[in-house]
């Protein structure tokens, strides 16, 4: 088995991930964990130094969270993806082609500008997989 999950850096996202770990424990699935950033809003080299940073500590904030997984006895694969995060999502389920997505209600995560809008509801709509979103 394995499941995709979503995750923004916020506390919410954290809560439902260690939901999805509390359901699953038996099957013990591999966890797809992807992070998407969206990209410098322009070419100046400010926001880039900005997207460097945010990259940095997403990438942190990523090894940390698999080492969560990791030390609950999943095995994990980690994507740090860029772009539109609804797109992004799509795009890794239909190349890693889990058995379950699961996605967390928005909860204004580590890096404010990652994810805009109704992701989980895009998410439900084009996936070709079993969703689960989790309210925290």
């Amino acid at each position: 088995m394995k499941i995709l999950f979503c995750h923004d850096g916020s506390e919410n996202a954290q809560k439902a991930l260690d939901r999805t770990l509390d359901l699953f424990r038996l099957a013990k699935p591999e966890v797809v964990l992807l992070m998407v950033l969206e990209g410098a809003r322009d070419a100046s080299m400010e926001n880039e130094e900005i997207f460097e940073k945010q990259r940095s500590e997403a990438h942190d904030f990523l090894m940390k969270t698999a080492r969560h997984i990791t030390g609950k006895g999943f095995d994990v694969d980690v994507i740090l993806a860029n772009g539109d995060a609804r797109k992004m999502i799509i795009e890794t389920s239909r190349n890693k082609q889990p058995d379950i997505m699961v996605v967390s209600k928005r909860g204004g995560g580590l890096l404010d500008n990652m994810v805009l809008g109704s992701v989980s509801a895009y998410v439900v709509r084009h996936a070709r997989c079993p969703v689960l979103v989790l309210h925290t």
